[in-house]
């Protein structure tokens, strides 16, 4: 090391201590979070010569301007804070998950009287169970949905039996709970609910089974038989739930997989936990890193990542390659199994094949993430090409990457709404959507419905001190152009750019242009316009759609004696809405079918002491 380089003191008074280390930029930026055994002779070979690192790690020592450190008491504690530190700093240089998101997890609240599942993404300290991680989302639901049907345990949040109800809610009614909410099922009871659920999630489908077929068999000696079936349901739908799960070893063997596959700086991980001999599940995980590509990093990254939150580690793990803190970690897991944790890397026979298969997995949903990669890669330098080519034909200061449209809808009249789609980078951005029931203006008047639309968008925009998007986009020809460029000059939005898109010859209207213009109809920038005036036409049909529907459920004709769904869904089809049913007289409502001499008298009867009120 240069002798006067500004590190060179502390380097030297480092302690020869397990911990962990931080390097940080000239920014003060923490750029990579390490560990190790002896904090003085990791620290210290960042600041080797050149030469005497490999090209990754010389790249990033350019880097470090200063470093940190913590001591821990063991090597064990170390790996626990890397990862906690890596979470917290996310730094450049150091391997993790592509979207360092928590993972949802099913929560058995087995420190209360009438435990209840929910789902949750902080395991935390205390008394009760976790099972997972679940990385798909949509299984995580199924099994809720399953669990639930099967076991009746609650998913509420209610503090029982502190809390009372004094009548069930409507899991009770749809079979998924057994309401201890009211006192329908006693605790005991409910506990061996709780219990048989809890075997199940732990993978110990056989002890469960067996407990479910004597506890029918008992209820059948003493001529239970209400309760000797609801149990011969509950045995049915989890020996079918259980002939779904692949059998991969010997019955009895509980064992976590864990293989990755890596290209260039992403690799993909993949974990299957296997119970009782049976594939319970599978996870997996996408790593990213700004400079590895060496899988053996990766793979030392993934294993350190899923161990250090996993909750209910098997007593055997499989490994691809061997873990330089292998006997850590064995220390680690056995602790929070409470019995010895194994971890060794496979060479022949079943663990062997097991690793092939978790490799194989890895390998296509790698290969899955690089194809919406690349997918992602093509659409977004079309839609750049799709800016440029608006901002060159539309003569605009900046490239449009950003777009809002307006657009109404309405029927005869009725209904009348508005809808605002905003697109970012080509994207729909459905947060910044918004709909609009017109209040205001009266009948149908298209300018005056834009103008109320507008003017309630762009004056909350100002209020709340924010810009519209790069283009604003009405559906319309030189008319709602007026309207739009008027509104938006009046809160203050001059420099906006604004367009009117007319569908019929897909004519564009600019302000202060006389005459519209008509894009090439292969134009990267058209077809993105029609993209998102059509999200837009789409968006405010759905809502006028929804109100009407609304109306047609919930209607003053609804107090009409005689007058039932059908006869009030033709009425409403007919004149479109309640008040043009009080206004017709018996000959009009007579035209409608299903409507007899006798709806019409109580028909005009309803609405005649309707307005004597």
């Amino acid at each position: 090391m240069d002798a006067k380089h500004p590190l060179r003191e502390r380097l030297k008074r480092l302690p020869r201590r397990p911990g962990v280390y931080l390097m940080k930029d000239a920014g003060g930026k923490v750029i990579y979070v390490g560990k190790a055994a002896r904090l003085r002779d990791r620290v210290r070979s960042y600041f080797a010569p050149a030469d005497s690192l490999d090209p990754k790690t010389a790249r990033m020592a350019q880097r470090i301007a200063d470093f940190d450190y913590v001591i821990t008491a063991t090597e064990r504690e170390a790996l626990l804070l890397e990862d906690q530190l890596i979470k917290e700093y996310r730094p450049r240089y150091n391997i993790r998950l592509k979207d360092d998101k928590r993972y949802p997890w099913l929560k058995l609240t087995v420190s209360e009287p009438f435990p209840r599942l929910t789902v949750v993404r902080r395991p935390e300290l205390g008394g009760d169970e976790y099972y997972g991680p679940y990385t798909d989302g949509k299984a995580l639901r199924r099994s809720l949905k399953l669990l639930t049907q099967i076991f009746r345990v609650r998913t509420c949040t209610l503090d029982l039996p502190r809390q009372r109800l004094e009548r069930p809610c409507l899991d009770y009614h749809i079979h998924r709970c057994d309401a201890p909410c009211v006192g329908w099922i006693e605790q005991e009871e409910y506990r061996q609910r709780v219990e048989e659920l809890r075997l199940f999630l732990s993978g110990r489908s056989r002890d469960l089974i067996d407990r479910l077929r004597r506890t029918m068999q008992e209820l059948s000696a003493a001529l239970r038989f209400e309760d000797a079936a609801r149990v011969r349901d509950q045995l049915e739908a989890v020996e079918s739930m259980v002939a779904h799960q692949e059998v991969v070893l010997d019955a009895g063997r509980d064992v976590d997989v864990y293989a990755l596959e890596a290209e260039g700086r992403l690799a993909c991980g993949v974990v299957l936990r296997i119970r009782d001999g049976k594939l319970l599940h599978t996870e997996d995980y996408l790593f990213g890193s700004a400079w590895s590509v060496d899988p053996e990093a990766f793979h030392g990254r993934f294993l350190s990542e899923v161990m250090s939150r996993d909750r209910r580690p098997a007593r055997e793990i499989l490994l691809m390659h061997d873990l330089e803190d292998r006997a850590q970690w064995e220390e680690l897991l056995s602790e929070r199994l409470g019995r010895r944790v194994r971890l060794r890397v496979a060479q022949r026979g079943q663990g062997r094949r097991l690793v092939e298969m978790a490799r194989t997995n890895a390998r296509w949903k790698l290969k899955e993430a690089l194809a919406r990669r690349r997918s992602k890669a093509v659409e977004a330098a079309e839609e750049d090409d799709a800016a440029l080519d608006l901002k060159e034909r539309l003569q605009l200061v900046v490239a449009p990457h950003s777009i809002e449209c307006f657009d109404m809808s309405h029927f005869q009249g009725s209904h009348r709404v508005g809808s605002l789609v905003y697109f970012q980078a080509g994207r729909p951005l459905k947060s910044r959507y918004r709909r609009f029931r017109i209040e205001r203006s009266e009948g149908i008047d298209d300018l005056a419905m834009m103008r109320e639309v507008l003017e309630r968008y762009y004056s909350r925009l100002r209020d709340e001190d924010r810009l519209p998007a790069d283009l604003v986009v009405v559906d319309g020809g030189a008319g709602q152009l007026s309207v739009a460029v008027e509104t938006l000059r009046r809160y203050g939005f001059v420099e906006t750019a604004v367009i009117g898109l007319a569908k019929r010859e897909e004519e564009i209207h600019r302000p202060d242009r006389s005459r519209p213009l008509r894009l090439p109809r292969d134009s990267a920038g058209l077809k993105l316009l029609q993209r998102v005036r059509d999200e837009a036409h789409r968006f405010a049909v759905s809502y006028h759609r929804r109100l009407r529907g609304r109306e047609m459920k919930r209607s003053v004709l609804d107090g009409i004696a005689g007058i039932g769904e059908v006869k009030k869904r033709a009425l409403l089809e007919h004149f479109r809405s309640a008040d043009a049913v009080g206004a017709a007289t018996a000959e009009e409502l007579l035209q409608v079918k299903g409507i007899g001499p006798g709806d019409a008298r109580r028909i005009l009867e309803f609405f005649a002491r309707r307005q004597e009120k």
